[in-house]
């Protein structure tokens, strides 16, 4: 039997055994992925919940505790669980920096300074999760070449290693270290860093940005044009030298880091690879120091983009409410929309899919999830659309429905425009109307999470979905609590037939045809469901 192909990025799509596969699921917490044993309940609810792709982690202290003896068992183990389950790794190096910070380095670049200098920062910010009196968190210099050379050794070993113990490709993807970036100060002050940033600025830079410059983010762009868009210099001639001036050469120098990293990896292994970033400037944190200075924040996408060719995409991790603005920042020229880490909003994913052609959205701590949460409900109905999604993606034909303000909004699809409304709110209406009293407002929502270490989620109460025209005056809604009203012009077109149901690999399999009392509300209020529609249009 011939082997799958390797799971690649095409198109801003992302294919798996040669078709299109939306990586929807979650993230494991940081250690779960450390103790097969602690994962063995894991495995078991996360089928439950209709998980088919996991974001896991493998860590370097754990891969090479000695210098050169290299052990990948945990990722052996994880491995022949996903393919026992027939589900899909997407894989986190947790190497030299991770949120910052290097506590996951081994104890042997920790403890030789000499040979692995640490950061030096000013303290001058204040620093964030942490507390007076804490013990200090590892900070390794990212100028440090023999750090480099160590994390990028180790790195191509498991790419390696994979290459080998993963023929069928359980691992679709890889995520190059996390968060990585410098906290306390908006660079690096030790001799290193400071000799790097006497030096010229690198030409590469220079000209991406001359060769770039109208599809660059404003931000760089203007801190470029202040001094005058200069094609030679030192950093400080070219950028300044305050704290934006700062990021952007901490994140050529961050992105080049993990460039060697990425490019020595797909020698061993050809996967997909992205890294991930810290949003900023953000609320509380408005300046880089604040958020780790360096990594792919928005203002600095394109520097990581000139520094990093081997990376397939920069990703966002969203804990924040502007999820719209956040992944209109990503979906930047022609980055592929991922999101490894997010809320347990299922709404933004539905945005993602519709808006941004993402190819996949994940929320953090997946294992927390309940079974019947609405993220559960949405994995299931959407578990066999990647080819529906992914076609209608490429071709123009989906649109995302998120009301996260209650008010309505239209979108032209298919030929038609489309009035998106809160269907509850119709409902009150209609039932006032008519002199009855309207229901009471609907108890809250439970927590998505459960567990006594899990941190609550409520449920997402927004209207949200998507919306495919699959065309001949035919479309599939899956999501929760809208009412879609279709006209062309100034005339409203007429339900013909509405019917309630869902995709699966095989192809459309139909439920009940509603008609009467349930066309009030077609798409449902309680959970997330799946209808197709065929119109009449206006004669």
């Amino acid at each position: 039997m011939a082997a799958e192909p390797l799971p690649a990025l095409r198109d801003r799509q992302l294919l798996v055994d040669g078709k299109p596969y939306l990586a929807l699921g979650g993230e494991l917490h940081n250690s779960s992925a450390s103790s097969p044993e602690y994962m063995g309940s894991v495995w078991d609810k996360l089928q439950a919940m209709h998980v088919r792709t996991v974001i896991s982690t493998v860590s370097w202290d754990d891969s090479e505790p000695k210098e050169g003896r290299f052990d990948f068992s945990l990722v052996d183990a994880q491995i022949a669980e996903a393919r026992r389950r027939d589900m899909r790794i997407v894989l986190i190096w947790f190497g030299a920096f991770k949120n910052a910070a290097s506590t996951y380095a081994p104890a042997w670049v920790r403890a030789d300074t000499s040979r692995f200098p640490r950061a030096v920062a000013k303290g001058a910010l204040k620093e964030v999760f942490t507390y007076p009196g804490a013990m200090p968190k590892p900070v390794l210099s990212v100028f440090s070449p023999e750090l480099l050379k160590a994390d990028r050794k180790a790195f191509a070993a498991l790419m390696k290693h994979l290459a080998t113990a993963d023929p069928d490709h359980r691992v679709i993807m890889v995520q190059v270290n996390n968060e990585s970036g410098l906290l306390r100060d908006s660079r690096d002050r030790s001799a290193l860093a400071e000799a790097a940033w006497r030096a010229p600025v690198p030409t590469e830079l220079l000209r991406f940005l001359a060769a770039n410059r109208s599809a660059l983010k404003p931000e760089l762009d203007a801190l470029w044009a202040r001094q005058g868009r200069r094609a030679s210099g030192t950093w400080a001639e070219v950028f300044g030298t305050d704290w934006q001036a700062d990021e952007v050469f901490m994140a050529w120098h961050f992105a080049r880091y993990m460039e060697a990293l990425a490019a020595a990896g797909k020698r061993e292994l050809k996967l997909p690879m992205y890294t991930n970033g810290w949003l900023g400037p953000q609320e509380g944190q408005p300046t880089a120091g604040q958020y780790p200075s360096g990594g792919p924040a928005r203002r600095v996408l394109d520097v990581w983009r000139a520094a990093a060719p081997s990376f397939d995409m920069l990703s966002p991790d969203i804990y924040t409410p502007n999820v719209k603005q956040v992944l209109a920042d990503y979906d930047h020229a022609g980055n592929p929309v991922f999101v490894p880490e997010a809320e347990f909003r299922t709404g933004n994913l539905f945005w993602a899919l519709g808006q941004h052609r993402a190819i996949g959205y994940s929320v953090f701590g997946i294992e927390d999830g309940r079974v019947d949460s609405q993220l559960a409900q949405a994995l299931s109905q959407l578990s066999g659309m990647d080819a529906v999604i992914a076609r209608a993606q490429a071709e123009g034909r989906i649109a995302g429905v998120l009301l996260d303000d209650g008010k309505p909004a239209v979108i032209t699809l298919g030929g038609y425009s489309i009035t998106v409304q809160e269907t509850m709110g119709l409902l009150r209406q209609m039932l006032l109307d008519v002199g009855l009293q309207a229901p009471p407002p609907p108890p809250p929502l439970p927590s998505e999470t459960e567990g006594p270490l899990a941190r609550p989620a409520p449920g997402d109460g927004r209207a949200f979905g998507i919306i495919i025209a699959e065309g001949n005056d035919t479309f599939q809604i899956i999501g929760k609590g809208f009412t879609a009203d279709f006209s062309k012009g100034s005339a409203l077109a007429e339900l013909d037939r509405v019917e309630e149901g869902r995709m699966t690999a095989e192809g459309w399999k139909p439920g009940r045809n509603l008609n009467g009392d349930e066309r009030l509300s077609i798409v449902p209020t309680d959970r997330v469901g799946t209808i197709r529609i065929r119109l009449m249009p206006p004669g």
